[in-house]
Formats: structure tokens, C-alpha cells, sequence
């Protein structure tokens, strides 16, 4: 693959470490960030990394993997599976993701997955 994925991949390695900064090293000061399409944007790394701590509660055992990845001028798109355990109930949830790049750096980051069905697991 190339510079684009592999930072992609290094942000989300380090989150499912726990390495907050190491995920957000490669991040624009300004980056736009939309947890899902149907949410509010987050904007901002400080604003994102403020949302991020709080998803994180309750999270343990996280890891992606990505079954499609296609780099295409400054874009990044990416196709995955996120799973994590969070209070205790395994997490599964398919995603698709677009992410711009300006200089090397994370630019704006749209996700997309069901969120009826991840708020019906983390419900169960």
C-alpha cells in the first residue's frame, strides 16, 4: 500500500494500544472528523481526541481489519471491521471510511456504519 494507509493503519494501531498521542501524531490541527455521516462533525484534533477519551470508556481488546483499501490522489478509502469489548459485550461493527490528506496529514475523516445496529449490540 502506500504513505496513506500505512499512516491510517499506524493511527489505529496505536489507539488499540491505548497510545492516544501516537494515533493522533499524523493529524491536521483543523482535521474534520464525522464519527458516522449521520452525526455532527467533529472539528479540531484537541475536540476529537476530547470525544475519542470518552468513547473509550469501558473499551478493551480493539482491533481492525481492513478488507479494502484504495489510495486515489490526497484520498484514502477504506473498508473494514472494527471490534472491541466495551462493558464487557463483544463489539463487531462493519465500516466504511473516507479519509483526505493535506502534507501527510489527516485532513478530514468521514466513517460510515449502521448505527441502529451498533446501538442494538451495545443495548443487548
Amino acid at each position: 500500500m502506500g504513505a496513506m494507509s500505512d499512516a491510517y493503519r499506524k493511527s489505529l494501531d496505536a489507539w488499540s494500544r491505548g497510545d492516544v498521542e501516537g494515533m493522533f501524531a499524523d493529524y491536521a490541527d483543523d482535521v474534520v472528523w464525522y464519527p458516522n455521516r449521520s452525526m455532527r462533525p467533529v472539528h479540531g484534533k484537541e475536540a476529537m481526541r476530547a470525544f475519542m477519551a470518552k468513547f473509550a470508556k469501558g473499551m478493551s481488546d480493539i482491533s481492525y481489519q481492513q478488507t479494502h483499501m484504495v489510495e486515489s490522489g490526497n484520498m484514502l478509502f477504506v473498508e473494514g471491521t472494527e471490534n472491541y469489548t466495551k462493558n464487557g459485550k463483544k463489539i463487531s461493527v462493519p465500516y466504511a471510511g473516507v479519509v483526505e490528506f493535506r502534507d501527510g496529514k489527516f485532513v478530514a475523516w468521514r466513517d460510515y456504519f449502521d448505527l441502529k445496529s451498533l446501538e442494538a449490540e451495545l443495548a443487548r
